[in-house]
């Protein structure tokens, strides 16, 4: 067979003893994978630790590339290294950024806004009450959940999502080909169908507790906002909290009673600057403002070919024209605003309004929610999801219609 770099990366990725770390510094120097595999053990000595240097000289033993490939490709994994061209964009310049992952199903699409819900595995009621409620909400807007499939609420917000048929990526501390915990094997076979399984360790890797916080940075790396659902105050979920600070993304959190040990680590993110969110609407609006500052940084840099960051326009499903109300439910029963004849649209002197025309009928300078918005314009028989309302909405404020005071809207005086 012909070997390829990408079969080299595959090798050096899986020599014993041979991390991150250890393939940035044969890689800085200019290195190829191939021209790693082929180097003299005294030339290695020169960049790595005598074992090291040992470890990959018996691995060129053992490794017979033909079966290794063929066995991962009879396992429908995908190996995916920082030399290909479809590994995550989102994953290339985080601290410690992973040389590679494993994939079985697809990657997440960096056009789609993504949002990570982390929590409590030892959740209570409440907690499994707003995980339901914010992975299915989220995924009826359209918008992408990732998550660590563990017990509690990461599991139960990727469940929500899948049931509603939105996409969920579970970000694994084990193998691809290992389902842990053993009990959410169905959220597992759903994810590979629906969405993906991530890990940045081999196939049969077995889940051990010293590889779960790492993956955390993944969890955040690959999502536009990190939300908590529900966590003590010193729990796995701030690792996750620290390592999406670190790259510079939002966090949300949601609120929960200061007498509740299982909402004090949520309550002190709030207290310390984190954005609340109280529901969906909170989540989406935050993405949407995300959008607001990707377009001054697009206007400001509209001549840089380099600019390549799609993630704020929320992905909306014309088919199911789902229509979120002010209760959270859906309602799938919507019929499409007939297309008026273009002929007589042409003659008719009452021209239909515009959907920015009819919200500034809707606002007025006392400021208005978003959920007024959406009720006042399904009365009027015009059928908007929140996704694409937040959007014009946003446009309006960008282009100075109207004016945004927090989760509020109004007319400029």
């Amino acid at each position: 067979m012909e070997i390829t770099e990408k079969d080299y990366a595959y090798w050096l990725f899986n020599v014993p003893g041979i991390g991150n770390r250890s393939v940035e510094k044969l890689l800085v120097t200019g290195l190829s994978c191939r021209e790693i595999y082929e180097m003299s053990p005294k030339d290695l000595k020169h960049l790595l630790t005598e074992k090291q240097v040992k470890n990959i000289e018996n691995s060129r033993y053992y490794w017979n590339f033909d079966r290794e490939k063929k066995k991962l490709s009879g396992s429908g994994i995908r190996f995916i290294s920082r030399i290909d061209e479809d590994f995550p964009e989102k994953l290339k310049n985080i601290p410690d950024a992973p040389f590679a992952i494993y994939v079985k199903g697809r990657l997440p699409d960096p056009s789609v806004p993504s949002v990570s819900i982390v929590g409590a595995r030892m959740c209570s009621d409440y907690g499994r009450y707003m995980a339901r409620l914010f992975g299915r909400g989220l995924a009826l807007a359209g918008v992408q959940v990732i998550s660590g499939m563990a017990r509690g609420v990461d599991s139960i917000a990727q469940a929500a999502a899948l049931s509603v048929n939105g996409s969920s990526f579970g970000i694994l501390g084990c193998g691809v080909d290992i389902c842990y915990p053993p009990e959410n094997g169905d959220v597992y076979d759903a994810l590979a169908k629906n969405g993906g399984l991530i890990s940045e360790y081999p196939p049969g890797t077995m889940p051990e507790a010293r590889l779960f916080p790492a993956r955390n940075r993944i969890i955040s790396a690959l999502s536009d906002v990190l939300l908590v659902v529900e966590a003590r105050q010193r729990s796995g979920t701030s690792i996750t909290v620290e390592t999406a600070l670190e790259q510079g993304k939002e966090v949300l959190a949601v609120p929960g009673r200061a007498t509740d040990r299982l909402s004090d680590g949520c309550n002190h993110l709030i207290r310390d600057g984190a954005g609340v969110a109280a529901c969906v609407e909170d989540v989406l609006e935050r993405l949407s403002g995300l959008k607001i500052r990707y377009c001054a940084a697009s206007e400001s840099n509209e001549n840089n070919p380099n600019t390549s960051y799609k993630t704020a326009d929320l992905a909306v499903r014309d088919s199911q024209r789902i229509v979120i109300d002010i209760n959270g439910t859906e309602n799938d029963n919507v019929s499409p605003k007939n297309e008026p004849d273009a002929e007589g649209d042409e003659m008719s002197p009452l021209r239909e309004l515009s959907m920015e025309d009819e919200i500034m009928q809707i606002v007025d300078i006392i400021p208005v929610s978003t959920s007024f918005i959406l009720e006042e314009l399904y009365k009027k028989g015009k059928n908007i999801s929140v996704p694409v309302l937040l959007s014009t909405l946003m446009d309006m404020t960008y282009t100075g219609k109207i004016a945004q005071d927090g989760a509020y809207y109004r007319k400029i005086a």
